[in-house]
C-alpha cells in the first residue's frame, strides 16, 4: 500500500504494537486476523496522508510548485524555515502533529498543556509559516 519497503516495516511494526497495547480487547475480537489488518490498514492510510500533507506543506511553505522525486533539498528547506521562524518548543510540536501524525490529546500528554493550549499554539505556528513570503530562486 505505501510502496516504500522501510515505511512499510515501521508500520507493521507500530501495528504490532497498537495490538499489544490493546490486548485487552483481543478477547471480544470475533477474527483476530482482520482486526489485525484493520488496524495495518489504518495506519498505511494515515501515513499516505500524512505524505501527502507533508508534500503540500512543502508547496505552500516553499512557493514552488514541483516537489523533486528525491525531496532531500525541500525537507531541508523546511527545516531551515521551522527553525528560523518558531521557537524550538513550537518546532517540535509542528514537527509531531504534521510529520509524525500525533494528536492534539497526545501532545498534551506529552507536553503537560492541554489539549486546547497545544491546538492554540499549533494555529499560531501555522499562521506564522503561512505569513512567511517565500523566497525568490
Amino acid at each position: 500500500m505505501v510502496r516504500d519497503r522501510a515505511l512499510a516495516e515501521d508500520l507493521l511494526q507500530d501495528t504490532f504494537h497498537d495490538a499489544l497495547r490493546a490486548e485487552g480487547e483481543l478477547l471480544r475480537i470475533g477474527n483476530e486476523r482482520a482486526w489485525l489488518y484493520g488496524i495495518a490498514r489504518h495506519r498505511a492510510l494515515r501515513a499516505l496522508r500524512r505524505g501527502r500533507r507533508f508534500q503540500r506543506a512543502l508547496v505552500r511553505l516553499g512557493g514552488s510548485r514541483e516537489i523533486a522525486q528525491d525531496a532531500d533539498e525541500d525537507v531541508v528547506a523546511l527545516l531551515d524555515l521551522l527553525e528560523r521562524e518558531l521557537s524550538p518548543e513550537l518546532q517540535a510540536l509542528v514537527l509531531l502533529r504534521y510529520v509524525h501524525g500525533f494528536q492534539a490529546a497526545e501532545l498534551a500528554e506529552m507536553t503537560g498543556l492541554t489539549p486546547d493550549a497545544v491546538r492554540q499554539r499549533l494555529a499560531r505556528g501555522r499562521a506564522r509559516l503561512l505569513a512567511v513570503e517565500p523566497k525568490e530562486a
